[in-house]
């Protein structure tokens, strides 16, 4: 009989509670935020820290807090940049005005064609428990080795070349969410083996990947699942939360039926392989959305007994309820959080007619017409946080990790990566996020202070290049906007930089207010 070992408790991360530097933030001059909030509609909605325990449900446009930002963004390839990266910078816009927008979205489809050998590098040499073997990794420090997994999933959003695959992984993490506060460190084997080389793939052999992977099936307790008791809880998540959608036409008896066909559903204890227990199969008949699943005799072979879960993970699959609830999910998070009716039904016919292939989707949905049409999404704190190391070209060459400088301190901001403890993933909502405003510009004036070779860098000199206030605030506009900034906020900022003394300190307070500006806050 197969073994199953449970991570032991020294491979449970803990999670330390970073520390805000506000003082700083708020010896900023209170008339210039004061003019700032003025130009926020955003700073109208109270703080609301974010909350565990209730699942994501889609925002109308009626209730995102202000008007779009996105009135003022004319470039639909500009708009494209904002979508598929973690943002702006003058590479990236260089780029994509090289490559034309179908071309520059060519390009990122074809990210294992991008070479981002440096930023993999890196990560091999700061975060090496990420690329380690099995065996050689479960004799690591398990808290270490979650450490190193945010780390790296950090450095490449900031860092990588290849941005939409690491949009699409953030994607995938919260849809196929699992907390490291459960798995510990064998979300590590998640990570590398299921949702980064199927991010940009098919989603056909991504869910099944998933189905076998040791992180998830320990997670939603299939891993103890068996006859005549078995746990429901993977059964009814792979429905609800990973293909039909909520409302997708499964009932309770469904939920049943399939955890007794998923019985037998494990992994190995020393490998953390995926490994078939037929002892804990459920051999007696069954019906699972309509379909009869014969009795089996106790000679089935293994593959007989585990033929009955392929069978049922294809139905899903195969599902017209699965290729909307997909179709639908990715609109929303690539394109706006009500996308039209059409993108959605063509986005699901794509899925339907290339059985699951993430690429033609992706295409379905950003065309030039629907982003020119798509109104701003709002910035999550891991977004926020990544887009401003991007647009102020944070320098983490000298430093070992990147926890000390910009991960702890962005964590209070409420999205620690892995850590969201619900199997929904950390919400796509604006109104989930609009809150704690303050809490934002106060790391957004922390970002822009940062000068230690040990945790991070913000070197000013390019934004000194012409050191006047209409030079500095030109380099704002053109490397945090890419040039599409109102005309309003290049004057506000103009107006504080000439306000008081001229120096390192005044352009480092006025880029903080741009960051901290309700512009800068979606993409």
């Amino acid at each position: 009989m197969d073994t199953v070992t449970e991570p032991v408790a020294d491979e449970v991360p803990t999670t330390e509670t970073p520390r805000a530097d506000r003082r700083r933030f708020l010896a900023l001059g209170t008339s210039a935020l004061g003019a700032l909030a003025a130009l926020s509609p955003t700073a109208a909605v109270e703080a609301q820290p974010p909350k565990v325990g209730s699942r994501s449900k889609p925002v109308t446009p009626s209730r995102v807090p202000g008007s779009d930002v996105a009135l003022t963004w004319q470039d639909p390839l500009l708009r494209l940049v904002r979508r598929i990266t973690f943002g702006l910078n003058p590479a990236e816009v260089a780029l994509a005005r090289q490559l034309g927008y179908n071309g520059y979205l060519e390009y990122h489809l074809r990210a294992d064609q991008i070479d981002d050998s440096a930023t993999e590098a890196a990560i091999a040499q700061r975060c090496p428990m990420v690329g380690m073997p099995v065996a050689t990794l479960k004799t690591q420090d398990g808290n270490e080795a979650v450490e190193q997994l945010t780390d790296a999933t950090w450095y490449r959003a900031a860092f990588a070349k290849a941005q939409l695959r690491e949009r699409m992984v953030e994607f995938w993490s919260d849809h196929f969410n699992i907390s490291t506060n459960k798995s510990g460190w064998v979300k590590i084997l998640d990570d590398r083996d299921v949702i980064r080389p199927n991010a940009l793939g098919n989603f056909f052999t991504m869910l099944r990947a998933s189905s076998q992977s040791a992180a998830m099936l320990y997670y939603l307790d299939q891993y103890s699942s068996r006859t005549p008791t078995p746990n429901q809880n993977y059964a009814r998540e792979i429905m609800e939360l990973h293909t039909l959608g909520v409302d997708g036409g499964y009932t309770q008896d469904d939920v049943a039926e399939l955890s007794r066909i998923l019985t037998g559903y494990s992994y190995d204890g020393n490998t953390y392989a995926f490994s078939y227990n037929r002892t804990y199969h459920d051999r007696n008949a069954k019906t699972f959305l309509g379909t009869a699943f014969p009795a089996m005799p106790s000679t089935a072979t293994n593959a007989q007994f585990k033929g009955e879960a392929d069978t049922a993970i294809t139905m899903l699959l195969t599902h017209p309820n699965t290729a909307r609830f997909i179709a639908t999910k990715m609109a929303r998070y690539l394109l706006a959080y009500d996308p039209p009716t059409s993108v959605i039904d063509a986005t699901a016919a794509a899925y339907t007619r290339t059985q699951g292939d993430i690429k033609t989707m992706i295409r379905t949905i950003l065309t030039s017409a629907n982003l020119s049409a798509a109104p701003a999404k709002f910035k999550r704190p891991f977004h926020l946080t990544v887009s401003a190391m991007r647009g102020l070209g944070m320098d983490m060459s000298t430093v070992n990790n990147i926890r000390s400088g910009i991960k702890q301190p962005a964590d209070f901001m409420g999205q620690p990566l892995f850590e969201w403890e619900q199997p929904d993933g950390f919400p796509d909502r604006v109104d989930w996020w609009s809150g704690l405003v303050v809490t934002r510009w106060n790391f957004m004036g922390t970002m822009s202070r940062l000068t230690s070779t040990t945790t991070a860098r913000f070197d000013l000199t390019p934004f000194r290049v012409l050191d006047t206030a209409e030079g500095v605030v030109n380099q704002i506009s053109a490397r945090l906007f890419a040039n599409e900034i109102p005309a309003t906020l290049k004057l506000a900022l103009i107006a504080y930089l000439k306000g008081g003394t001229y120096n390192e300190t005044r352009v480092r307070e006025t880029i903080a207010l741009a960051l901290s500006s309700n512009e800068f806050q979606w993409f």
